[in-house]
């Protein structure tokens, strides 16, 4: 992403704040060098992410992010229709010839389109009923990511948008000159039933593959367009209805509504929501109102979901899932030019309660951790006075490869939402807000957000000019933890800043696997009041805190808690369920430590019996399965006896030995930690171990080095050589643990070389 002279600026300022941390500008690439080093990028993932992670601070130019992420032909349309119309005298002409070349167009989309997906074919059913209460999981778009090609889909989204911007194109070119006919018309075409409508108050069925009505006050059924199909309105006057479920799914849908104040009322997914195809929703004036259940307002995977709005005082709601929602392969997109607007999204349940609903809107970019990456999820406000409230998960997230960004452009504006929310990044992902102009206010009622950085994550919120106040109670306002980069910017006003007593935040950050995470909160300190629970409190230095200065957090071996395993119980030898299940249904007990002793005598009893046959019936990209497998994993071992143990060992020895990369090869490392094998065994493993391509888990495993009496230094002295960060800490706590010195530090990043 390009850098502007304002962003050349603010890499100089955060430069000079880690200087006086102690730190180097490296330590800008710790997520790049973590994930550079584990793994490609997941199917799916946006290129925009992995180049974010090596250049963070270009999270700030949002204007860049948003022409790199959204099709230049929308943001060409968008542009020439937001200028007035001048005058265009000519003859009449007929809205038949002006809808024969449309046709022609939409029918080579079409075929396009239909030709993107293997079999000509998705079963839309399974999709639309996990709709109606959350977000399709990958059960669900599994079979759609195994179908689409998503480079053909691309390729028909962009006839459909390029066929229908020069229709809108033309439209305008003859406004006032249009000729309809006397009755309403319906005839046949290549896409489908074409309807004309009349100057009257008409009512649309979803029958009709293209519908265009001159006036008056109309209502029009939607429904969902898939197996290819189109569903197309164009209204040019009145103040109508939109009500139903308007989702493409492997088809093309749109609404163009050139003026009144409408209502659009989705029961169901809608409003600029395609999987697999492309819809736009483009309304040219009015006060109008937005509804739509899961899934809408600007929301897509494998393909591109937009709303657009160019003039109005409007309202937003939806039940979660959109108002910028990109999920897998998908951009989604919520662009309102003027007014003074209001964004409410809800939420559906959360499973760990939380606080609040899931939302995943306002600008949200959501993957499947560990098996797809995100999407672009993109809420952009040009100006007005506006109201945003969500729950979890909104007004700038990212969420695993996804990446989201909230761009206010100008205006007094209000932030409202939980947690995870107003700039975050979540587990690998990237989560921007950024507020350009205004006297804003930003609030979290629990916290994790505003300028926050979550596991190996970019969490930015930048606000360019006003007085602000910010709000939260905790690890926000410039915090960090596992790795993550967390940056608030404020570039100037007079602002407050809320805290709770002893909430991390205001650029604390959180250490793990022996490297640095990144809090930077940038302010200006004349103007600027700090409080926690309400009482004014000494504002924090302008520095990345790292929760500690670097040089009082030298680098050493992160102890592993005890595992909280089940009390012991007696297991039927009869059929439990099968071990995927049973590990789903136990992985929310062993997070608290309340897992269900019978399920896990049942689990145990397999894995101690016959371990590699075992974890031949799991999925390894399944992560809550595989998270809950290490913890059972290292529960069985940590209470087995001397023979079961052993057996164990045995088993992982030979796992490693059968498949060295083996994506179990962490789970076995996790296992060892809590109860290693005898020295000699040990050593074997750790060979075995050397060869897996995964920097991390080789560091996971060196950390086993201090367990036994083992040569260990010159193993450790070769990881130092590594362009491994994460390796190189890790050999230096070993190291330190065995009282010995590194012989060499030149290859060692800042951060790394200030704490040896």
């Amino acid at each position: 992403m390009r850098s502007s002279a304002d962003g050349d600026a603010l890499r100089v300022r955060v430069e000079e704040v880690l200087a006086i941390s102690g730190l180097g500008a490296d330590a800008l690439s710790i997520i790049d060098n973590i994930v550079r080093h584990e793994t490609t990028a997941p199917p799916f993932a946006p290129p925009i992410v992995r180049e974010l992670f090596a250049d963070p601070l270009a999270a700030a130019d949002a204007a860049a992010f948003f022409e790199r992420s959204v099709p230049g032909a929308l943001q060409q349309l968008v542009e020439e229709i937001s200028t007035p119309l001048t005058r265009n005298d000519g003859p009449p002409i007929l809205i038949l010839d002006l809808l024969e070349p449309y046709l022609a167009e939409l029918a080579a989309a079409q075929h396009r389109l239909r030709s993107a997906v293997k079999d000509g074919a998705i079963d839309p059913a399974p999709i639309l009923r996990k709709l109606e209460g959350v977000l399709p999981l990958t059960a669900e778009m599994d079979p759609v990511a195994r179908a689409v090609d998503p480079a053909a889909i691309e390729r028909a989204n962009n006839l459909f948008l390029a066929a229908t911007a020069r229709f809108i194109r033309v439209l305008r070119a003859t406004a006032g000159r249009i000729e309809f006919p006397d009755r309403p018309l319906r005839f046949d075409s290549p896409v489908g039933v074409v309807s004309i409508g009349t100057a009257g108050d008409d009512r649309h069925g979803p029958d009709a593959a293209v519908i265009v009505d001159p006036g008056g006050n109309d209502v029009y059924e939607r429904a969902p367009a898939t197996g290819g199909a189109i569903s197309i309105i164009v209204d040019l006057a009145g103040d109508d209805h939109y009500i139903g479920s308007d989702l493409a799914m492997l088809g093309f849908s749109a609404i163009v509504d050139f003026s009144g104040n409408d209502r659009y009322e989705m029961q169901g997914p809608g409003l600029g929501a395609a999987i697999a195809g492309a819809s736009i929703l483009i309304d040219f004036a009015g006060d109008d109102t937005y509804e739509a259940g899961v899934f809408g307002e600007g929301a897509a995977a494998f393909g591109i979901g937009a709303l657009v709005d160019l003039r109005g005082n409007d309202t937003y709601r939806i039940a979660s899932g959109g108002q910028g929602l990109g999920m897998i392969g998908g951009i989604g997109l919520l662009w309102d030019r003027a007014g003074n607007d209001a964004y409410f999204a809800r939420g559906f349940p959360d499973l760990y309660d939380r606080g609040g609903g899931i939302s995943m809107a306002q600008g949200a970019g959501l993957g499947h951790r560990t098996r797809y990456g995100g999407g672009i999820g993109i809420l952009r406000d040009d100006g007005g006075d506006d109201r945003y409230e969500a729950e979890m998960f909104a007004q700038g997230v990212g969420y695993f490869y996804g990446a989201g960004l909230l761009w206010d452009r100008g205006g007094d504006d209000r932030y409202r939402a939980v947690r995870y929310a107003q700039g975050n990044g979540v587990h690998e992902a990237v989560g921007i807000l950024r507020d350009d102009s205004g006297d804003d206010r930003y609030t979290l009622s629990f916290g994790v957000g505003q300028g926050m950085g979550l596991d190996l994550s970019v969490g930015m919120l930048f606000d360019g000019a006003g007085d602000d106040q910010y709000e939260s109670r905790i690890l926000a306002q410039g915090a960090a933890t596992a790795n993550g980069l967390g940056i608030l910017i404020d570039a100037g006003g007079a602002d407050r800043w809320s805290m709770a007593a002893g909430g991390k935040g205001w650029g604390e950050a959180e250490r793990l696997r022996g490297l640095p995470s990144l809090g930077i909160l940038l302010y200006d300190p004349a103007r600027a009041v700090f409080e926690r629970e309400g009482k004014t409190v000494a504002a924090p230095s302008e520095t990345a805190a790292l929760h500690g200065s670097a040089a009082d957090a030298p680098v050493a071996q992160e102890v592993m808690a005890a595992p909280r395993c089940p009390a012991s119980a007696a297991s039927s030898q009869g059929d439990g369920p099968p071990l995927d299940e049973a590990l789903r249904k136990l992985e929310g007990g062993f997070i608290e430590g309340t897992a269900d002793p019978g399920l896990f005598a049942g689990v145990r009893r397999q894995l101690a019996a016959q371990l590699r046959a075992s974890i031949a019936t799991l999925s390894p990209n399944d992560f809550d399965v595989v998270h809950s497998l290490g913890e059972a994993l290292r529960c069985t071992l940590f209470v087995a006896d001397a023979g079961e143990a052993q057996t164990l060992w045995n088993e992982i020895e030979r796992a490693l030995a059968q498949e060295p990369a083996t994506p179990y090869a962490g789970t076995f490392v996790f296992a060892l930690r809590a109860r290693p094998a005898q020295a000699a065994q040990m050593e074997r493993i750790l060979d075995l171990l050397d060869a897996h391509p995964r920097c991390g888990l080789r560091a996971s495993a060196l950390s086993l080095l201090s367990t036994g009496a083992m040569t260990a230094a010159a193993r450790v002295q070769t990881a130092l050589r590594s362009s491994c960060w994460r390796l190189q800490a890790q050999a230096l706590a070993v190291l330190k643990s065995l009282g010995r010195a590194p012989q060499d530090v030149t290859s060692l990043p800042s951060f790394l070389r200030s704490t040896r």
